[in-house]
């Protein structure tokens, strides 16, 4: 493997890295890659991922000495301490691992992250919009060391006490900020790691802890107030139609703001009759404002497919205004649509310009037996520009399509699923692909060791039960 394409799979994720370093004759021909693969190569999606520690962590594993390892680490975890993303995450399971190894400089270095990001919340204050990476990140680093870094029960069970303590604290001294000191991930975590039954007996042992007793009845509080908004959501959706909604957008209503943008999903569990009846009304109507505000409510595959024909022409002439925002509606909302006319209107698009995204999308919606040809080259063209690309996008649509069309199976699946799998940095949307091309006997052997090596722990769970 030539150093660009190890450096091309490690930022993707993929197990062709670690399969490498184990079989190459000195690993320290890739120290520099790996540690520019800690600095810059991390998960595409940590959210719905997961981080790339464990993936990151087997390839350390091999090297006898870890001292840049860790400096560059702990560098980056001090220096993302208030970090809106996922970075401080990455470092943060890094060195939970390393110190979870025995390795007591990442221990230390926890300890102090635990202590800085503690201080921070004390002294600081969430932004206008309620975000707060301090306080997320607090939380980060104490999952970290309670899954990772602390190995015996009994520290286990201290840590998780220490930690409710702390949010006790910060609740003593702020107690405006109880949406921000409450912490369901690191309960749920606690009840996984420790044992939900283990973890309520320390919560009765430790019922005369002032601290621990504001935060439960600060996490009570929460759940009550949740399902209070919750049934009043439901109501909401029960009682409006289509043409309450259209009078409360005309009023000035902001979707989003003033009714829930998925409103007309909670809606259409009562039935399909008010969504087309708000279509039809976003077709007749002749403020292109109103029909952007109505356009903003359909957001489902179900409510988008009430249009009818005058709805569908209607938002052929929108993906065409000068009304940018409406513009970028109609073109959102016209993929999802089956519809001889919006197959048409992508083919013109694409005459105009061979690499228009939307009009790919709304190809692949309106899929013919005999557009392969036509297709995979299009499917290649979109930019693999990680964060600006259309690919993510562009790749789940694909995956779809041939999963649900036998024609797009046949003239597809053979040159697009391996490409997918080897350019996209998405590891979950790599499992999808990975459990199409199983039957279609496209893993080969060298492939399936290479999942059992993927960053994401889900594609070698799959590579073991193949």
């Amino acid at each position: 493997m030539t150093k660009t394409q190890f450096r091309h799979d490690l930022r993707r994720g993929l197990g062709s890295c670690p399969l490498e370093l184990e079989r190459c004759t000195d690993v320290e021909d890739y120290r520099e890659d790996l540690l520019w693969g800690l600095e810059h190569a991390l998960a595409y999606d940590a959210q719905c991922e997961g981080t790339r520690a464990i993936y990151y962590y087997d390839m350390l594993w091999l090297f006898d000495d870890w001292t840049d390892f860790h400096a560059l680490i702990a560098a980056g975890a001090k220096r993302n301490l208030k970090d809106r993303g996922w970075r401080f995450f990455h470092f943060a399971e890094l060195l939970a691992l390393m110190a979870g190894d025995a390795y007591a400089p990442a221990r230390e270095t926890l300890e102090e992250l635990y202590a800085l990001l503690l201080g921070a919340i004390f002294r600081g204050h969430p932004s206008q919009n309620g975000i707060w990476p301090a306080m997320d990140n607090f939380s980060r680093v104490c999952v970290s060391l309670l899954t990772n870094a602390l190995q015996a029960q009994a520290e286990r069970e201290a840590f998780y006490l220490r930690v409710l303590a702390d949010y006790g604290r910060i609740l003593a001294r702020k107690p405006d900020l109880g949406g921000h000191a409450e912490d369901e991930w690191f309960d749920s975590v606690a009840e996984d790691t420790l044992g939900a039954d283990r973890v309520r007996e320390l919560l009765r042992e430790a019922g005369d802890d002032p601290d621990i007793a504001r935060y439960l009845e600060n996490r009570r509080r929460l759940q009550a107030s949740r399902e209070a908004y919750q049934a009043q959501a439901r109501q909401q959706a029960e009682a409006e139609s289509a043409q309450s909604i259209y009078r409360k957008l005309r009023d000035g209503a902001v979707p989003g703001k003033d009714l829930p943008l998925f409103l007309l999903r909670r809606m259409e569990q009562q039935g399909l009759e008010e969504v087309s009846r708000l279509a039809r009304l976003y077709a007749a109507e002749e403020k292109e404002d109103l029909r952007h505000a109505i356009l903003r409510l359909f957001r489902t595959e179900v409510c988008i497919s009430t249009f009818d024909d005058a709805g569908i022409s209607r938002l052929l002439l929108d993906a065409e205004s000068e009304n940018r925002p409406l513009r970028e509606e109609a073109l959102r909302v016209l993929p999802e649509l089956r519809a001889p006319q919006v197959r048409d209107y992508a083919l013109s698009r694409l005459e105009r310009r061979k690499k228009d995204v939307d009009a790919l999308y709304m190809l692949l919606t309106n899929f013919r037996p005999g557009d392969g040809e036509r297709l995979i080259p299009l499917v290649k063209a979109v930019s693999l520009d990680e964060n600006r690309g259309a690919w993510h996008g562009v790749f789940s649509a694909v995956r779809e399509l041939i999963h649900r069309d036998p024609a797009a199976d046949r003239e597809l699946s053979g040159t697009l699923l391996p490409y997918m799998l080897r350019e996209g940095y998405c590891s979950c949307c790599r499992l999808y692909l990975l459990e199409l091309m199983e039957p279609r006997g496209l893993l080969m052997p060298e492939l399936r060791e290479e999942c059992r090596r993927d960053c994401y722990l889900e594609i070698r769970e799959f590579a073991e039960g193949l």
